[in-house]
């Protein structure tokens, strides 16, 4: 490859190499620190080399997974650095804000209350309709004491439609969840207890399935699997939607050309690349004003979320994506991963080296 003359040289010196980092199964495994994560990061920050960390993980505010992560790391980060799965949730703030939403995710009330922080007022949980209409789910025996703790009565929900089911991480109660999503789903206008007339229309789109004003459905995990202490993956967010659709299929009778309406976020989704890359812009523009980034390196361990996601992103701000697989977490050293990526490291540290010898390579090789 002929090299470049200097003024070339002058605009790829110019431009910044970025780090996108997903987190579980890259930076730590269950709740120990993979080797090499520290230094891994320590260098970056002295370079003033911008990274972000998006991750499908999620049930805390961005602030609070920035003091969980530098606190193992013994470093300190920024939430501006942060995409959680559902961080793009800000954006339906404006639309359900000051209307009645369901929550599902996590345990007690800690979704309810990450949500007030995004700024949705009116909030719902699973417990909550325990609370309210006990027999709603017939077999409660297992988890029924939890609900009782934190379900809150209210006496709204006959009286009060829900205008959207947020999942903000993986449900706990499979059973109760599935009982609920499915009845508003089929509901009219999203009154808890009510059946819509539309159902099986033929005349309606969707055989009048999701035609009257029923809630919103919006994940924001798509993972099937995700990365723990334990010696295999465990089930993920995306196992409860790969079940919901396999239930409402059969619900809805199996009828060609009805589909669950729903809105997913999370990698791989374009939207949550979308979102990723804008916060990254602005925070290598808090790093350095006047130099914008070249390179983006997407680090992950899932080859169908991190992997997949930056392949097939394009980039709105021109900048190039180039995704690099590690083997501390789902991919699995000597399988050949579903989506390949530019390149294979065993581990972020490894990884972080092989793009920065990339990145010096382009002056005497060329752009690539």
């Amino acid at each position: 490859m002929p090299g470049l003359d200097l003024e070339d040289k002058a605009k790829v010196k110019n431009k910044l190499s970025a780090f996108v980092f997903d987190i579980d199964g890259v930076f730590i495994r269950g709740e120990k620190l993979i080797p090499g994560a520290r230094e891994t990061i320590q260098l970056l920050q002295k370079r003033k080399d911008p990274f972000i960390f998006l991750t499908n993980g999620g049930g805390h505010t961005e602030q609070k997974r920035v003091e969980k992560l530098g606190e193992k790391l013994g470093l300190t980060l920024d939430p501006k650095q942060f995409v959680q799965s559902h961080t793009p949730y800000y954006d339906l703030v404006p639309e359900y804000g000051d209307k009645t939403v369901l929550v599902l995710g996590a345990h007690g009330d800690q979704i309810r209350d990450l949500a007030h922080k995004y700024g949705f007022k009116k909030v719902v949980t699973s417990s909550d309709i325990m609370a309210e209409i006990p027999y709603i789910h017939p077999f409660p025996e297992m988890t029924q004491a939890h609900h009782e703790k934190y379900g809150r009565n209210n006496n709204i929900l006959q009286t009060t439609p829900i205008s959207a089911i947020m999942f903000w991480s993986s449900p706990r109660d499979w059973g109760l969840d599935y009982q609920i999503v499915t009845d508003l789903l089929l509901s009219s206008g999203g009154f808890i207890g009510t059946r819509s007339p539309k159902n099986g229309d033929p005349s309606l789109p969707n055989h009048g399935f999701q035609q009257d004003n029923q809630p919103k459905l919006f994940f924001c995990n798509p993972d099937f699997l995700w990365s723990t202490e334990y010696s295999a993956p465990r089930l993920a967010q995306g196992a409860f939607l790969a079940g919901l659709k396999g239930i409402w299929e059969t619900m809805t009778g199996g009828l060609e050309g009805v589909s669950l309406q729903y809105t997913i976020v999370g990698k791989p989704t374009d939207l949550t690349y979308v979102y990723a890359e804008k916060v990254l812009r602005a925070y290598a523009a808090q790093l350095h004003p006047t130099r914008d980034v070249g390179t983006v390196y997407m680090v992950g361990d899932n080859p169908r979320s991190d992997i997949a996601g930056a392949n097939a992103f394009a980039s709105r701000c021109g900048y190039v994506w180039k995704s690099v697989l590690v083997e501390t977490g789902i991919h699995v050293p000597g399988d050949v991963p579903a989506h390949e990526p530019c390149h294979i490291a065993k581990n972020v540290q490894e990884a972080v080296e092989w793009a920065l010898r990339t990145e010096k390579g382009k002056l005497a090789h060329g752009a690539e």
